[in-house]
């Protein structure tokens, strides 16, 4: 989760829900996922961030790619739709994501970090994990664990909700 919020991001709260239209972008480089680390360093997620207003999700991941990364990158296809409901530091949350295969430029430096590196956003830190190393590096949500080792041939449909476990 990004500590900055416009109100240009397609967010809303009602009933102790916020819901979130969000993107992420799954760059894989010498067999190793490029991460962003939470500012805990508890668990990791793919970088992207909050669809504008306006924006197609491409254009926003874009855009999100250069505000943390610093660099172009180019969205290749679509890997999965997600509807995620969970909590965290107290707030539950409704999220549809789309994450996109994304690919770097050919003139990127990103792949030559080792360890942990800063981004370009404040408190942004990135890392590169073996992908299959995802399950310790407690790559969330969950479900892109899976969708990591075996990228799919066509866009899936991905689902969980932790607010309610009796819904399948």
């Amino acid at each position: 989760m990004h500590a900055h919020y416009t109100s240009r991001m397609i967010m809303s709260s009602h009933a102790g829900l916020t819901f979130m239209y969000r993107v992420g972008g799954i760059v894989i480089h010498e067999n190793r996922l490029l991460v962003e680390w939470n500012l805990a360093g508890s668990f990791c997620f793919v970088p992207g961030g909050r669809v504008e207003y306006g924006e197609t999700a491409p254009v926003a991941l874009q855009r999100e790619a250069r505000e943390e990364l610093g660099e172009p990158v180019r969205v290749a296809r679509l890997l999965a739709a997600a509807d995620n409901l969970f909590a965290l530091d107290g707030q539950r949350y409704q999220e549809i994501s789309l994450y996109f295969l994304m690919q770097l430029d050919a003139t990127s430096r990103l792949g030559a970090h080792d360890g942990i590196f800063e981004g370009t956003e404040p408190d942004s830190r990135f890392e590169w994990i073996p992908v299959d190393a995802v399950e310790r590096a407690h790559l969330m949500p969950p479900f892109l664990r899976e969708l990591v080792r075996d990228l799919p041939d066509a866009p899936v449909y991905l689902t969980r909700n932790e607010l309610d476990s009796a819904t399948p």
